[in-house]
């Protein structure tokens, strides 16, 4: 079963700001839980909160189960293979708190990318060293390493799809699911980050299928987004557009999801204004009324 949200905006509240995908900064989470319900959401990303925090924990775990909104996934985005010892460290220490906060929310994970062998921000640097076998053992480590410390019973530690490190095709993250071997290492379905090449730009319901088929029990999350081939270009150029303007397979995305047998937030993320994600929502319900799901 499939929970629809994306961020919230309002008036009198920063839920969140054009381009901020995750997160919100609200102070009430009564108001913030109804704004995601106004938009018709039953997901929502998690509110910015300290792990300290119990009472606010607490307080918006009430609100977003009082107005039925899922709590979809904390979000830590850092390098978690920074070249820096200190940094690395951190970037783990809060990593570790990520997970803790996405089990004391209720959120259904907690997700980062593997990162980048580099100094500084493992989105943008991309090195052959991703890929090795060293990598994978690391990421294998390191997931280990975040359960078994935090222990978590509800929220799933995951790595976000991601075309520059090894968490890139439907084998390989089955492989490294076997690997960490870890009831709680779960996977946040990126769809688009698995369109890497033309052939897969054009076959994303297969590769979305393929998924289903490889580890479909362990899909814990999705983010719904779209992704437009440039052209003309001699290179391969692939950006993310709108949802509705590109040439993701929207049907078996949410066909196959729908199925899933646990529940699966499905978030929009990186459009810039409120005007698109309302563009993006309209888009996405239109695909799954097609096939008689209601989001």
């Amino acid at each position: 079963m499939i929970r629809f949200g994306g961020p919230v905006f309002a008036d009198t509240v920063r839920a969140a700001a054009p381009g901020e995908s995750h997160g919100a900064a609200a102070d009430d989470p009564v108001t913030l839980a109804r704004a995601h319900r106004a938009k018709g959401f039953t997901a929502a990303y998690a509110p910015h909160v300290r792990l300290a925090d119990k009472a606010r924990i607490q307080a918006i775990r009430a609100a977003f189960a009082a107005e039925g909104v899922v709590i979809a996934e904390v979000g830590y985005w850092d390098n978690l293979v920074d070249t820096d010892p200190a940094t690395r460290g951190r970037n783990r220490q809060c990593m570790l708190d990520a997970l803790a906060l996405a089990e004391e929310l209720g959120a259904a994970c907690a997700v980062d990318i593997f990162g980048s062998y580099c100094h500084g921000n493992g989105n943008s640097q991309h090195v052959a060293a991703n890929f090795s076998q060293d990598a994978f053992d690391e990421a294998v480590e390191m997931a280990r390493f975040f359960i078994d410390t935090v222990q978590p019973h509800t929220a799933f530690f995951t790595y976000e799809i991601f075309p520059f490190s090894i968490v890139d095709s439907p084998a390989m993250i089955a492989t490294l699911i076997a690997a960490v071997d870890r009831r709680q290492f779960g996977v946040h379905l990126d769809l688009v980050n698995l369109i890497n090449s033309p052939r897969a730009y054009w076959s994303s319901g297969d590769i979305m299928r393929e998924c289903v088929r490889r580890f479909g029990d362990r899909i814990v999350a999705a983010h719904a987004k779209d992704i437009k081939m440039k052209e003309p270009a001699i290179s391969v150029i692939l950006e993310e557009v709108i949802p509705g303007q590109g040439a993701l397979d929207m049907g078996a995305f949410v066909r196959e999801l729908q199925r899933l047998p646990r529940v699966i937030p499905f978030m929009m993320e990186h459009l810039a204004s409120e005007a698109e994600y309302d563009q993006a929502a309209a888009y996405i319900r239109q695909v799954a009324a097609a096939d008689g799901i209601r989001l």
